[in-house]
């Protein structure tokens, strides 16, 4: 299962705590990959949007926090925090694959880490391809 990490034993470790720019979506053209053929699970506090990798190795994220989300920048700027930090400290642990996240509620970190780890079964079960039907009559 994914183990919790904290910020201090990042910086024990003597690991950076921030995000590469390799791990993070840029282009305007990758996000609309993502979100066209990208597999969606929302729940209470996020809205996750998964695509299989065009970049190997490492998970990537994007965010997309509006004004729909808040009119407040101080709010939309919190919940980038929070989402970037909860997948900070998963990404050892997750797929490779291209995740855009989007804030439903504001929610601190903890809350909204928890909620990513519980979303991640339902987007693999989406992400696996359909099973072949049995044969009926053609076998």
């Amino acid at each position: 299962m994914i183990e919790e990490r904290d910020r201090t034993e990042d910086a024990a470790a003597g690991r950076r705590l921030r995000l590469p720019p390799a791990a993070r979506l840029r282009s305007s053209r990758e996000f609309r990959q993502v979100w066209r053929e990208g597999v969606r699970a929302r729940g209470r506090l996020i809205l996750v949007v998964a695509a299989p990798s065009s970049h190997p190795g490492a998970p990537r994220i994007g965010l997309s926090v509006g004004r729909k989300f808040s009119r407040k920048a101080v709010l939309r700027n919190r919940a980038r925090r929070a989402l970037r930090e909860a997948f900070r400290t998963l990404r050892p642990d997750l797929p490779a694959w291209d995740f855009i996240l989007l804030p439903l509620r504001p929610a601190p970190m903890p809350e909204v880490r928890d909620e990513l780890v519980k979303l991640l079964p339902r987007l693999e079960a989406r992400m696996r391809p359909p099973e072949d039907p049995p044969c009926a009559s053609s076998c």
